[in-house]
């Protein structure tokens, strides 16, 4: 945090002498494309439980704001890339993705974004949309958080282990919960076994399972939500269907045929799906050539950058715009300054 703030002073004394706008206007900025990157809208208390998964709609307006008044270009992905490639970008160029698909993308940030008329590309993982449940890894850890943030600290144990000392910290959730997954995955435990532990596992910590679901926190949108989204504002594309990314060949193109078939069946052209996120933005060199045969012509990163085209379109950087983003953090940022300086040091 002491990091954090002493950073923000620096960047204000720079922004102070005209920096950003400096960068922003210069021709090393306009040969590059920043790629912004957002996963989570919160619906209830989810920015307070994992702050740089999930930003609110005042963060998220705010952003906006920030772009408009300033005469940053919001530019669909690929339109981005092609002219990023051509030479041909305006001043100031910004593309925005979306990973994962969730219900609270629909709900919180969609409707913002197209009353806006600002577009966007959407990365959506399909298996828990096919199967509409709340994405069992971030449920669990969700729960645990929401039961220790609700103050049940002497009584929260871990879920595995009765006689394991208390979870006292947020942090203790999260070890907790990475444990149940461990477990889960060396269990084969079936979808709906995950289903039934997390159910039963709410309403031993007090938690109203009903509530949870209802509210479709942790949720992917459903077909007919795909479906109904307006593709001038939101470019669905590829994410592979589990949210994983295999080491071998043949179950990576079953996760690309499976995450295209899936989207195809919502009403999108398969053949226009060639846009991909790597889940987690775990990416290997080996994933080049397969993303390459199964069709795919741009692949995004959480490696932090500006793209331009000195860079593999298949290993394209972006910035994660979190909810503890200061201002003048995003500003740096926008501007190419952060980028800039990174590059040069």
């Amino acid at each position: 945090m002491l990091r954090k703030r002493i950073r923000d002073a620096a960047l204000q004394i720079i922004r102070s002498t005209g920096a950003f706008d400096a960068v922003s206007q210069s021709r090393w900025r306009s040969r590059r494309l920043l790629i912004l990157c957002y996963h989570g809208f919160a619906l209830r208390d989810e920015h307070h439980w994992d702050p740089s998964l999930y930003v609110t709609r005042t963060h998220l307006e705010s952003r906006l704001d920030f772009l408009a008044a300033e005469r940053y270009v919001v530019l669909p992905l690929s339109e981005g890339l092609a002219r990023l490639n051509a030479g041909t970008l305006p001043p100031r160029a910004i593309a925005i993705t979306v990973d994962d698909g969730t219900y609270d993308f629909y709900a919180v940030a969609y409707p913002v974004l197209k009353r806006r008329g600002v577009p966007v590309t959407v990365f959506v993982s399909t298996y828990y949309m096919v199967d509409p449940r709340p994405v069992f890894d971030g449920a669990c850890q969700y729960l645990l958080w929401k039961a220790w943030a609700a103050g049940a600290v002497g009584g929260l144990r871990d879920p595995l282990n009765d006689g394991a000392p208390p979870l006292l910290t947020a942090a203790d959730c999260a070890h907790a919960s990475a444990r149940v997954r461990e477990a889960a995955s060396r269990g084969r435990w079936s979808a709906e076994e995950k289903h039934e532990w997390l159910g039963r596992f709410a309403r031993r910590l007090g938690l109203d399972w009903e509530d949870f679901l209802d509210g479709r926190l942790i949720s992917l949108m459903h077909p007919e939500e795909v479906r109904a989204l307006d593709p001038a504002i939101a470019d669905v594309q590829l994410h592979t269907h589990r949210h994983r990314v295999p080491a071998d060949r043949e179950s990576f193109l079953r996760e690309i045929t499976d995450n295209r078939r899936a989207l195809a069946e919502c009403g999108l052209d398969p053949y226009r799906l060639t846009h991909f996120c790597y889940p987690n933005g775990t990416h290997r060199a080996a994933c080049l050539p397969w993303l390459a045969e199964a069709g795919v012509t741009s692949a995004v990163t959480t490696a932090p950058g500006l793209a331009s085209r000195r860079h593999d379109p298949l290993l394209l950087p972006r910035f994660i715009d979190a909810n503890t983003t200061s201002e003048v953090e995003f500003e740096g940022w926008a501007s190419g300054l952060r980028a800039f300086v990174r590059r040069a040091s």
